[in-house]
């Protein structure tokens, strides 16, 4: 579970209540799961193609730049500190177990 807690992580600290367009919420969602394969990943570097949601690659790559300079002590201490993990991850878990989440 380590990789969907990076990425609930990421989403959860870049999802808020400025974005109202479906588009620019899969833009989002998008650069966080490319962010998180390309930290927790076993691959040297993956295809951009299939997280693009915008014809402008330079959007995409200003999103991952804010994002990693946003969240990147979040993105080492996740990683350092075991219980910073186990935090997120109970989180995680609780906000899964809320039906009222998933509508």
């Amino acid at each position: 579970p380590a990789n969907v807690v990076f990425v609930y992580l990421l989403v959860r600290d870049c999802v808020d209540h400025n974005i109202v367009k479906e588009t620019e919420l899969q833009a989002v969602v998008l650069a966080c799961l490319y962010l998180s394969y390309s930290y927790m990943g076993n691959e040297i570097s993956y295809p951009l193609k299939p997280f693009l949601v915008e014809t402008d690659k330079e959007k995409f790559w200003d999103r991952c730049v804010n994002i990693i300079n946003k969240l990147s002590g979040s993105m080492l201490r996740i990683n350092a500190e075991p219980s910073f993990f186990t935090e997120i991850f109970t989180e995680l878990k609780s906000v899964g177990a809320h039906t009222e989440f998933r509508t």
